[in-house]
């Protein structure tokens, strides 16, 4: 991280479906410092990937819109720019990997093709350069018979090398922001620890900021500068990884890290949280917590602020702080 300030600056993002009464991304805001890598966790239907979708202009043609908040880029807010801007940066300046590759991957051309594509419309070079390009990238990211590998189709592949793949494009252009999204969640635990341990190296040697959407805390724990927890569109706490893992002060931080099993100490049962997150209809008023929380009150009734604790660890609950090490009550409990 460098003192220039932030690379992105996310504020008041809010998405809204339809004639939905609540917005389904409702008011986020964060930063990302150069060279940092920023973790977006939480439950599945919780926002986090309609955040990444609408940071890359990805929304348009969906029934989902953009309603409010700006996010700029080297300059440029991302939520506002002409789609010939967005097109020029996505690719380029930021890119991102996205959870399922078979998906995102055209299975009718060859891999080397793919990456020299990215390579050729944004450097404005040969396509002989563009697959040397391609060619360097797949030994990065350490595929064996890389040069075997450019005229392969996606489904000569395993998942995990097709995830390396992704990631060689993504790559590419030496961006300076690269969002992912779940990128490893398809993967067994073993290539998952290697992917991982790739794009943590990688992000050291380019220098690239990374946006990491994901449910796994394990993830978090391994990848992470900051922390940012989502719960039903709203980010509810925020802060360093470890402000987040020593000290979680929001009752669905707390839920998250008691789910969590142990791999030392004496065996426990381990913590559900009962309940689900709100559907795009039934998006709550107030605290969109406070029907799965046992610590719920009256204040709950109205939506809690993002309040500074101290040292940037932020958290949105009327009943922060809490006190240190302090259980959940036997509501949340299996």
């Amino acid at each position: 991280m460098t003192g220039q300030g932030p690379l992105l600056q996310v504020d008041g993002l809010t998405i809204r479906v339809g004639a939905a009464p609540q917005p389904l991304v409702d008011g986020v805001s964060f930063a990302l410092n150069p060279g940092e890598t920023l973790c977006i966790v939480g439950e599945s239907g919780c926002g986090k990937s309609l955040t990444a979708l609408a940071l890359m202009g990805l929304l348009e043609g969906t029934p989902l819109r953009i309603e409010g908040g700006t996010a700029r880029f080297q300059e440029v807010d991302l939520l506002s720019a002409p789609r010939e801007t967005l097109r020029a940066l996505r690719g380029d300046r930021i890119a991102m990997i996205f959870q399922e590759p078979m998906t995102s991957l055209n299975p009718a051309l060859r891999i080397g093709d793919q990456i020299a594509e990215a390579v050729c419309e944004h450097r404005g070079v040969s396509r002989e350069e563009g697959r040397a390009r391609a060619l360097e990238m797949l030994e990065r990211v350490r595929i064996p018979a890389a040069a075997k590998r450019l005229d392969e189709y996606p489904h000569q592949l395993s998942g995990g090398m097709r995830q390396r793949v992704m990631i060689a494009m993504a790559l590419a252009n030496d961006p300076a922001l690269l969002v992912a999204d779940e990128p490893t969640t398809a993967l067994d635990v073993t290539i998952q620890a290697q992917i991982l341990d790739l794009m943590r190296n990688l992000g050291k040697e380019t220098g690239a900021a990374m946006i990491m959407i994901t449910h796994d805390l394990g993830v978090v724990a391994e990848m992470a500068d900051a922390v940012a927890v989502m719960y039903a569109g709203r980010i509810v706490e925020a802060g360093k990884t470890e402000q987040i893992f020593d000290d979680p002060q929001h009752p669905y931080t707390l839920g998250l890290m008691s789910s969590m099993p142990s791999l030392t100490g004496r065996s426990e049962r381990l913590v559900t949280i009962p309940g689900t997150v709100p559907g795009a209809l039934d998006m709550p008023v107030g605290c969109r917590f406070a029907a799965r929380c046992p610590f719920a009150s009256d204040a709950c009734a109205k939506a809690p602020p993002l309040t500074d604790l101290g040292g940037g660890h932020r958290v949105a609950c009327w009943h922060a702080p809490l006190e240190a090490e302090q259980p959940m009550p036997s509501r949340v409990s299996a």
